[in-house]
């Protein structure tokens, strides 16, 4: 059988392998920085893929920005309203279907983003229609109304889901007053308000879409100098005026919190056990080691895993999200658990393994492997003109730009079972820690 590496990989870890050797850049690619004087950042990243390109802007608002109470929900509600056309182009989807063009969306706390993959030579296309959205976004009020009725819909519809509810009580548990305490999709008592607030929606697109808070990634195989030149006719007259919102500190946790709820269905039970975590850093040593803490500890290469999930068969899988957010945020240890009997022992074998990281260094072996996975997986999201672009969203949502990556990953490689052991010793301390643990509210 003959394996055929993509191009676009081959290339990316022929640069990493260089780059490691000479102590180089770790992203592979070429890229510039186009800077307007209203605030607008486009990166036009060049990478191997003739004909194709990957168009992605970030919007650095998410349901961190809805600091004003009874006004959660908007930064996914205005994902969906972007949709809705402008005077120029009318119907969004039209001139995209026209020139075979894919696009999506999705908020998260800290962001919105929205993209679009399309041939090389549309660019120009792509750009007029997307600039247009962002600078003269026009809908209706019975629009606006329809599309909160979907959005009510998709609340419910993740209501269903257990583990959406798990988490809208983890978080409503474990903060006081970031916004940070509302999911994404935001408060019921909100949404269901929504559509009566069609003037605060424009509000919220006049204040937030702004030039000085979107950042935009080219991706792919295309001419540079067009590029830039078409940034600046398509983006200069986008008007300033971001302001960032006016966001609540969380004042220290004092004390371990505990939540226990029942879930409306059938279900396994569900635990998630909460640390309150840093902002995220690019050169914290503490910081960074948390995130690889996490995987050492909870990954699927680690004792625990082998133990509840392999061996005993208790749980039906272990997770640990280590990512950091914005502001300080959580990382948390999730699991099924099999038979309800075995929630406790479940929770004192993960309590067991913060209890050790912080009393024992770690194997160097295993530090240095999961760093190197850490790079390599990094790598390995870059095989699309897509991929190449996205792997550097969360550097751009945490500075507004993609040089920060650098720093990372070299912070990453300097870490120290020594930074490891600091890092669990001041994070994963009980009274920092909130446990969620939901089950079943039906028999049988």
């Amino acid at each position: 059988m003959r394996v055929i590496i993509p191009i676009l990989l081959l290339a990316a870890a022929s640069a990493l392998a260089v780059a490691a050797q000479e102590g180089e850049k770790i992203y592979p690619f070429p890229y510039e920085l186009v800077e307007l004087e209203n605030g607008f950042r486009a990166y036009l990243i060049q990478t191997p893929s003739p004909g194709q390109i990957a168009y992605i802007t970030i919007v650095r608002t998410g349901s961190r920005e809805e600091w004003e109470p009874g006004h959660s929900g908007f930064a996914h509600l205005m994902e969906h309203m972007m949709y809705r056309g402008t005077e120029k182009y009318p119907v969004y989807d039209t001139p995209l279907t026209e020139i075979g063009a894919d696009n999506n969306a999705f908020t998260s706390d800290d962001f919105t983003a929205y993209y679009v993959v399309a041939a090389g030579d549309t660019l120009e296309s792509v750009m007029d229609l997307e600039s247009d959205r962002f600078k003269n976004l026009n809908y209706s009020e019975p629009a606006f109304k329809k599309e909160t009725g979907a959005v009510l819909g998709e609340f419910y519809q993740g209501r269903a889901n257990p583990f959406s509810f798990l988490f809208e009580n983890l978080r409503a548990t474990a903060f006081d007053a970031h916004t940070y305490k509302h999911t994404t999709i935001g408060f019921e008592d909100d949404v269901k308000a929504m559509p009566t607030m069609f003037d605060y929606s424009k509000s919220f697109y006049r204040r937030y879409y702004r030039p000085g808070n979107c950042v935009l990634l080219i991706s792919g195989g295309f001419d540079v100098d067009k590029a830039r030149e078409l940034v600046n006719k398509y983006y200069s007259d986008w008007e300033p005026g971001y302001v960032p919102p006016e966001i609540e500190t969380e004042p220290p946790q004092e004390g371990a919190r505990e939540v226990e709820v029942k879930f409306p269905g059938r279900t396994l039970p569900l635990m998630s056990i909460a640390y309150k975590a840093p902002a995220w850093s690019t050169t914290d040593r503490t910081t960074v080691a948390l995130q690889i803490l996490g995987q050492i500890a909870f990954g699927q290469n680690s004792e625990i895993y082998k133990r509840l999930v392999v061996e005993e068969r208790k749980v039906q899988f272990l997770s640990a999200d280590f990512g950091l957010h914005r502001d300080p945020y959580l990382v948390t240890i999730n699991t099924m658990v099999n038979n309800p009997a075995d929630v406790d022992y479940v929770k004192s074998a993960i309590e067991e393994t913060t209890v050790k990281f912080c009393n024992e260094p770690c194997d160097p072996q295993v530090l240095e492997d999961t760093k190197s996975a850490m790079k390599y997986g990094f790598l390995m999201g870059m095989q699309t003109p897509q991929g190449a672009a996205f792997s550097m969203l969360f550097f751009v949502v945490n500075t507004g730009g993609i040089e920060a990556s650098e720093d990372y990953y070299k912070t990453v490689s300097e870490i120290t079972v020594e930074d490891i052991q600091r890092a669990a010793r001041e994070i994963l301390i009980d009274d920092a820690r909130t446990v969620a643990t939901l089950t079943s509210g039906q028999e049988g």
